[in-house]
């Protein structure tokens, strides 16, 4: 239990908008399409929600995409 709260301290958290400010890829319907039908288990893996706020894990995002880039 240590070893996932700390993995947890270590996340950052950021709404869909925040996270797509910098980025040209993914774009908000691609983001919304990969949380509604859990594509490649990208919401699993990297949305946490509270209520009704997605937020999206960055490190968890990372990880995410390195897996699917094998």
């Amino acid at each position: 239990m240590t070893n996932q709260s700390f993995q947890i301290s270590q996340s950052k958290f950021l709404t869909i908008r925040e996270f797509l400010h910098d980025r040209s890829w993914p774009t908000i319907s691609s983001i919304r399409y990969y949380i509604f039908f859990n594509k490649y288990g990208f919401a699993d893996k990297c949305v946490r929600r509270i209520g009704r706020k997605v937020l999206i894990d960055l490190l968890a995002f990372d990880q995410w995409l390195q897996e699917q880039a094998k």
